[in-house]
């Protein structure tokens, strides 16, 4: 087991808030230490597919990003739970992102600043890299490269790196390695036996989140 590693099934509700967004409001959750000096914004997957921010592989990079002292904030996309709007096919939900970020940004200056997402998120997370400004990391967990854009984009000095399972029926292995390679010249972590949803596996998908956040 990861030391100090469990996930936490029970949100605070005091660190439940609404946040601005394009099309109103949107649900998040945000926690900071005293000691934190650094800060993390966790997208969650698909919202036609379920999709939260209470998604036990985003709660699981949560645990984990609080474990290394970070300042920690999900949030619901358009349309999802509370969060105002509707689902818009990963464009509108960038501009989300975005205004997730400017919010983190307000209230953690001079933080450096994460990004990580999953599945979905993850792709949301490339996109918004040339709006986004500086970032210190970014974590992709089961970036689907043969199925969504994921052209190349200015990353500037961020560390990046890619998580996914070598049994994952949405992430090609192959082509993951040649992107990481050819497009984004990141660093490509694999969890053994793990499918896209890392059953069974958050344990040592928390341990390859533990090197990447290193």
């Amino acid at each position: 087991m990861f030391p100090g590693w469990a996930t936490n099934d029970d949100t605070d509700d005091d660190a439940v808030m609404m946040i601005p967004s394009p099309t109103g409001q949107l649900e998040a959750h945000f926690e900071q230490a005293d000691s934190a000096t650094r800060a993390i914004v966790i997208c969650h997957p698909h919202p036609q597919y379920g999709g939260s921010m209470h998604d036990a592989v985003v709660d699981t990079v949560y645990t984990v990003a609080r474990h290394h002292g970070f300042a920690t904030l999900r949030f619901n996309f358009r349309g999802v739970g509370a969060s105002s709007g509707r689902f818009d096919n990963g464009v509108g939900e960038v501009d989300d992102l975005l205004a997730a970020l400017a919010w983190l940004r307000d209230r953690t200056q001079p933080f450096a600043v994460w990004l990580a997402g999953y599945s979905f998120g993850s792709n949301i997370v490339w996109r918004a890299l040339e709006r986004a400004g500086s970032v210190e990391g970014v974590l992709l967990i089961a970036p689907p490269v043969a199925l969504m854009d994921f052209a190349a984009r200015p990353t500037s000095s961020a560390k990046l790196t890619a998580i996914a399972g070598d049994r994952d029926d949405y992430v090609d292995t192959d082509a993951l390695a040649r992107w990481a390679r050819e497009v984004a010249a990141a660093k490509v972590a694999t969890v053994h036996g793990a499918d896209h949803f890392f059953s069974g596996a958050h344990t040592d998908l928390a341990h390859a989140v533990d090197q990447a956040l290193r």
